[in-house]
């Protein structure tokens, strides 16, 4: 298990023996190659994204068929469409690899389930959820 991702959650909020391990388990590492999609236009985003090692460009597609930059994700930062995870709807923005990376993943199912075992848990997914409807405001002013 990688608990690094244990540490990046208690600098917000403390997480107790079980919440712990609960956390972690919850939480998959996936390798991603340069320029792999990990969130792509229209499908729904199924994964929370925790950067491990890398970088990642999210963007959208003007109507003038430009792309535009929203969001850079780098080690410790997470990165999907917020809209389309939170929501489960279809994705505004592709999310791509600009080199090889790894992430952490967990998926929505798994976290709606750790938020209703874990209210610190929960008090971390708001916070998440905060910043990143921060970025979504951001995209949504661009299209």
């Amino acid at each position: 298990m990688n608990y690094r991702i244990v540490d990046h959650i208690e600098k917000i909020v403390p997480l107790s023996e079980d919440e712990t391990q609960q956390v972690a388990a919850c939480f998959s590492a996936l390798s991603v190659k340069k320029r792999q999609f990990i969130v792509q236009l229209n499908y729904v985003a199924r994964h929370r994204n925790y950067a491990l090692e890398g970088a990642f460009r999210a963007y959208v597609i003007t109507a003038e068929g430009k792309d535009q930059t929203i969001n850079f994700a780098i080690d410790d930062w997470w990165i999907t469409d917020y809209n389309s995870y939170i929501f489960q709807q279809p994705a505004s923005m592709f999310v791509v690899a600009l080199e090889d990376s790894k992430v952490l993943q967990t998926d929505f199912e798994k976290e709606q389930e750790l938020k209703r075992t874990s209210h610190t848990f929960e008090t971390f997914s708001e916070s998440l959820q905060k910043e990143g409807l921060l970025f979504n405001s951001a995209e949504s002013s661009l299209n």
